[in-house]
């Protein structure tokens, strides 16, 4: 399984293991578009820039939003 952590919270790790924020969050139009549908003004902690800023500038050409409703309550 491969997990990439996006964000935690306002901080900033970074040792041989793991950096958070994800060092290329802010290039990467299919993780900002769902990002910004939760959370728009949430700032990267690096960049000082809002989700919804950094969305602006990357190409998202081919990302398309999946009209899909879950059933409530979800059950493992």
């Amino acid at each position: 399984m491969d997990l990439d952590l996006l964000l935690f919270g306002d901080r900033v790790i970074e040792n041989g293991r793991l950096t958070v924020p994800h060092p290329r969050l802010h290039e990467r139009g299919f993780v900002l578009v769902p990002l910004c549908d939760l959370a728009p003004n949430l700032r990267h902690p690096v960049l000082g820039r809002t989700l919804a800023e950094l969305l602006g500038e990357v190409d998202q050409g081919g990302i398309a939003r999946a009209d899909v409703v879950l059933p409530l309550p979800l059950r493992a």
